[in-house]
């Protein structure tokens, strides 16, 4: 990092205040000139054709591919998927967007199914689910009445879930299971919310129990908020479930057999509950809740809208301005026993909706069109930078010169190799190389005061040399 009018000579920086002084860093990276008016709302990569598939509102990408609700990207560039949603291909889609997104895009049994407010394909009418075939989308039968927020896939069939109320011409409301040729009910779910339809946000299944979760609340006496499973005999309650006048269930996921709940709920005033488990997302094993520090507690909008692991590390984003105790400007990642912000507060403008990865890479989208002091259009990925919070490898970052106990690292910039001097004092001990999303990367016993570290393999960007108390900054060419 380079300082205006300073030496990197026995420096201890202190970020927040050099963010104040010299305005946000850049830490993420548009995807060319990125989407157009309204927001990405899922992604999804395609291992086998190294593409990541975006869904959400936007009709344009990149100035001038058309495919209203999904787009391509290969790394470098964009491309449509037949003609989108809801357009012709006649013309120009709308500069505005979708007006009912498209929520989710899942592959099962060897196709891609999307969801949400699809309406139509290439002029073929199409009810709120679709399949691509390679070349266009096609229905899935009569299809739904109302809107998919998620589509699950399993052994017995694809789930759509959302705020419909039949599947075909089968009463679903909101739990409906697609066969590969007709639709069926989900164990007959019933009406359970007083507004008298059902609003689901994501269903799954864990240790053999099948769990939905929304925005519902004890309907017809069924005592089942926000969070209900199928037992194998009932719909039934998980403990309270969640509590409050705005509680949400937004997503599930499951990791290291836990599964992770992620909403709108709280366990402090005024809007949230404190029988609530938690806030803003937590875990159950099948009989307790477990949480994640203490998760959003004390954002005014504790709500943890998308989640996504990369290499055994949970990355979040939301509404939420505080979590694990530390002031975000929405992107965090939970390392396993601490929250940490990848963007200081205010870094997003305006807003964020989805977080995904793409070959190692953290994704998020939004509505967002401006990044820290970067203009990005809707789409970015995580690049690093000067950011560091309380997960950093320090709590300020240590510039000095080579001296006695220290080391050095040249050439830097790199690029296959990189020579590491030590003192002999410090042979023994272990170099750990660390990306800026802290992981190691690569770990190596120093055995002489001279080592040559192979570095040809990873990807470009920054990185961190830690030995002992120290660091070194190395940027990978």
């Amino acid at each position: 990092m380079n300082l205006p009018g300073l030496k990197p000579t026995a420096v201890v920086l202190a970020v927040s205040c050099w963010l104040g002084m010299h305005g946000q860093p850049s830490l993420f990276e548009g995807l060319n000139s990125g989407l157009s008016f309204g927001s990405p709302q899922a992604f999804l990569e395609d291992e086998a054709s190294d593409e990541l598939r975006i869904v959400g509102s936007p009709s344009t990408a990149d100035g001038s591919v058309h495919s209203p609700g999904v787009f391509m990207w290969d790394g470098e560039m964009f491309a449509p998927m037949g003609c989108g949603f809801n357009w012709s291909c006649q013309g120009a889609p709308s500069p505005g967007g979708l007006g009912n997104p498209v929520y989710s895009l899942i592959e099962w049994d060897g196709s891609l199914y999307a969801g949400g407010g699809i309406t139509s394909a290439s002029g073929v009418a199409i009810a709120r689910v679709a399949r691509w075939d390679g070349a266009a989308w096609n229905p899935l039968g009569e299809g739904l009445d109302g809107m998919v927020y998620q589509l699950r896939g399993y052994p017995d069939g694809l789930y759509a879930v959302g705020s419909f109320m039949h599947a075909g011409n089968v009463e679903a409301n909101g739990l409906a299971r697609w066969d590969g040729s007709a639709w069926h009910s989900v164990f007959d779910l019933p009406v359970i919310d007083v507004a008298g339809t059902n609003l689901l946000n994501d269903a799954i299944w864990y240790h053999d129990k099948l769990y939905i979760g929304g925005n519902f609340g004890g309907g017809a006496g069924t005592g089942l908020n926000d969070i209900a499973c199928w037992d194998g005999a009932q719909w039934s309650p998980i403990s309270n479930g969640f509590l409050g006048p705005f509680s949400t269930v937004f997503r599930f996921d499951i990791h290291d057999d836990l599964l992770y709940v992620a909403g709108g709920f709280a366990d402090y005033p005024p809007n949230g509950n404190a029988a609530n488990p938690g806030s803003g997302i937590v875990t159950w094993d099948g009989m307790n809740w477990g949480q994640l520090g203490v998760g959003t507690r004390g954002s005014t909008n504790p709500s943890v809208l998308s989640m996504t692991w990369i290499n055994d590390e949970l990355f979040v984003t939301g509404r939420f301005g505080r979590i694990g105790d530390v002031p975000t400007g929405r992107v965090a990642k939970w390392d396993g026993s601490r929250w940490c912000s990848l963007v200081p507060p205010d870094y997003f403008y305006p807003d964020l909706a989805c977080v995904g990865q793409f070959r190692d890479t953290l994704i998020v989208g939004g509505s967002f069109t401006a990044a820290g002091p970067d203009s990005i259009n809707r789409i970015a990925k995580w690049i690093g930078g000067s950011y560091t919070d309380s997960c950093s490898l320090v709590t300020g970052i240590q510039l000095v010169d080579p001296a006695p106990s220290g080391f050095t690292v040249a050439p830097n910039p790199a690029t296959g190799s990189v020579n590491i001097a030590i003192n002999t004092s410090q042979i023994g001990q272990q170099l750990v190389l660390y990306d800026l999303l802290g992981r190691p990367v690569l770990k190596q016993h120093l055995v002489s005061d001279r080592s040559i570290l192979q570095i040809g393999e990873l990807a470009r960007g920054s990185y961190v040399v830690h030995i002992g108390g120290l660091t070194r900054r190395l940027v990978l060419e």
